[in-house]
Formats: structure tokens, C-alpha cells, sequence
């Protein structure tokens, strides 16, 4: 069933009394309005924890259509153990994926930064690798790659990433369940952020959540599947995590696909950091990099200033969103 459609006065009043309920919550000390976090949303139940650390179900009010892990919310006590989220604040960040139709869903809110995993089976995405580092470029999200499953052949894969990506200045980690020697980096890394574990499904984003958080017993992992060397999807709905020194992770459903949306030619261009030195260079300041004259970024292609597998993700990029 589509989503009933709503006017634009029905939407300003709905503002309103979104707002409404904000400045009580903030001015009344006696108001029944609560802040609080969304750990888990289930259709249309979210799991709500409050300042103290308290949770309960909450059902959702119809006019609230987007609620993920990491939004923050006022909700009202609804009976002995229920609620009701009333309001959703406005959002410092969200992570989109595409759904099966190819619109944009949101899977994680207010979030600082993006942990990229990546292995060796499924084999490495490097389209949706750059994908990802654009968006997060994009939301000035702070950026972390992680390679999982190291025990397993993976040189050529290594040596690109040191060769392309570590120069870029993108932190990597090297990790595998029979070696945890890098553990403690990633763990450090998570500390006093918001994180949110994207990839494709199967690379072990789960896997390594419950290696960080052991006393978890709700995270789900799985299997390669053997026919297709794709990843069973384990996850369904994002859920949030506390972290023990500070911060929180985010655990999202796994992605083949990643869309960056409405983004410009320009948007994608400066999503790669390689570029944005050139881009102000170029003769026209319309250009897009591909075949426009006096181009400073096909310059440096030339010259090898930039590489070849990151400008041909630039092209793909460009020529799907832009």
C-alpha cells in the first residue's frame, strides 16, 4: 500500500505541532515528553531508550515517516510498558540506500562516521568502495576502511589500497578473525563517534560488530553463499550500539548497490579528494572532467598525478548520478 499523500498546510501543521512539542519538552520540567534515542526501528515499533538508559517499544504516530537507528525523538508513556514517538529532531546526517524499487531509504542517523568493509569474498566492489567515500565526503563524515578476512588471499587487493588509497590519506585497517593483532586500532578508531558499518553483504560487518561487542547476543552473522560467492543478508534493520569507551555503532543492512542520489557532476567531482585541487584549474567551470578542453583533472590522469581505477570511478559515477 502506498503512502497516503499529504498537503502542504497538512505538512505545516504537522510542523507545528512537532514544534510545539519540542518547546514544552524543553521549557515545561513537568512536560511528558521524553528524549530519547532510536536503537531499532520495527516497522512501525521502534525500540526508544531514554537519557537514563531505560527502553521500551514505542508505536509510531502515522505523520512520522522516516525513523532509523540514531534519530533522536520525543516520545509519551503509553500504559505500564509502551509509548508513543511523537516528534523526530532534525537530523545532523543520514546514510541512504536504495530500496528494491531504487528509491532512497534511509538506514542511519546523525551519524560521524563511516566504516567501509571490505574483503576478499564477496570480491571487492571498488565502484561502490568510492561510492561510499563520496557520500561521506559529501557529509563531511569522518572515514574508515576496513579490510576483513586478511587470512584469506588477498596481496593484489592489499596493494591497491596502499598504492591508491592510503596516499589519500584514508585510514585503513587490515583485520581477520585468526588475527587480531590491528583489533585495537578498530577499536580505537570507534571511540567518541557514531559509526555506522556499511558493505556489501557478506564482507563480515557483523561478524566483527559482535568481536567488538561480545556481550551482544542479538547480532546476527552468516555465511558466503558457496553458488554465488555473494553474501547472505543477516541484517534487516540497522540497530545501534554503545560502545564501552565512549560513542556507538550502528550496524546496517548489507548493500550491493550504493545511489548517491541527487548529486551533481560537481558534488561527485569534489567527493574525490585527488580532484578537488584541480577542478578550480580547469578552463570551463562547467567542465566535467571527461571532455571538455583545458580539463586540469584529465591533465593530471595524463601525467599519472591521479589514478587511473579512481578516475574511471569518477566516469561511472558521473555518468549514473550526475
Amino acid at each position: 500500500m502506498s503512502k497516503r499523500r499529504i498537503s502542504q498546510q497538512q505538512s505545516n501543521r504537522i510542523q507545528q505541532k512537532q514544534t510545539r512539542y519540542q518547546q514544552q519538552a524543553k521549557t515545561n520540567a513537568d512536560s511528558p515528553f521524553i528524549e530519547g534515542l532510536v536503537i531499532k526501528r520495527f516497522s512501525r515499533l521502534a525500540l526508544i531508550e531514554d537519557t537514563q538508559g531505560n527502553r521500551r517499544r514505542c508505536t509510531i504516530r502515522p505523520e512520522i515517516h522516516s525513523l532509523v537507528a540514531g534519530d533522536k525523538v520525543l516520545w509519551q508513556k503509553e500504559g505500564h510498558d509502551n509509548g508513543v514517538v511523537l516528534n523526530v529532531f532534525p537530523r545532523q546526517s543520514v546514510l541512504n540506500r536504495p530500496d528494491f524499487r531504487g528509491v532512497l531509504k534511509p538506514v542511519a542517523a546523525n551519524i560521524t562516521q563511516l566504516m567501509i568493509v571490505i574483503a576478499p569474498i564477496p570480491e571487492i566492489s571498488w565502484i561502490l568502495l568510492d561510492s561510499y567515500l563520496v557520500m561521506a565526503e559529501a557529509l563531511k563524515l569522518n572515514v574508515f576502511i576496513v579490510f576483513n578476512k586478511t587470512d584469506l588471499p588477498c596481496e593484489e587487493a592489499k596493494n591497491r589500497l596502499e598504492k591508491i588509497y592510503k596516499p589519500l590519506e584514508y585510514p585503513i585497517v587490515f583485520i581477520s578473525k585468526k588475527n587480531t593483532t590491528n583489533d585495537t586500532l578498530l577499536h580505537q578508531s570507534l571511540n567518541h563517534q557514531t559509526s555506522v558499518f556499511v558493505g556489501q553483504s557478506g564482507v563480515g560487518k557483523s561478524s566483527i560488530i559482535s568481536r567488538i561487542l561480545p556481550t551482544e547476543t542479538g547480532i546476527q552473522t552468516g555465511e558466503i553463499s558457496s553458488q554465488s560467492n555473494l553474501g547472505r543478508h543477516t541484517t534487516s534493520n540497522s540497530c545501534l550500539y554503545h560502545l564501552t569507551n565512549g560513542g556507538h555503532l550502528i550496524d546496517s543492512p548489507g548493500v550491493r548497490e550504493f545511489n548517491l542520489g541527487d548529486m551533481s557532476i560537481r558534488n561527485i567531482a569534489e567527493g574525490f579528494r585527488e580532484f578537488r585541487a584541480l577542478i578550480t584549474q580547469c578552463q570551463f567551470r562547467d567542465c566535467n572532467h571527461q571532455e571538455t578542453p583545458g580539463c586540469a583533472v584529465i591533465n593530471a590522469l595524463q601525467h599519472k598525478v591521479i589514478q587511473q581505477q579512481r578516475y574511471e570511478s569518477y566516469v561511472k559515477l558521473a555518468s549514473k548520478f550526475g
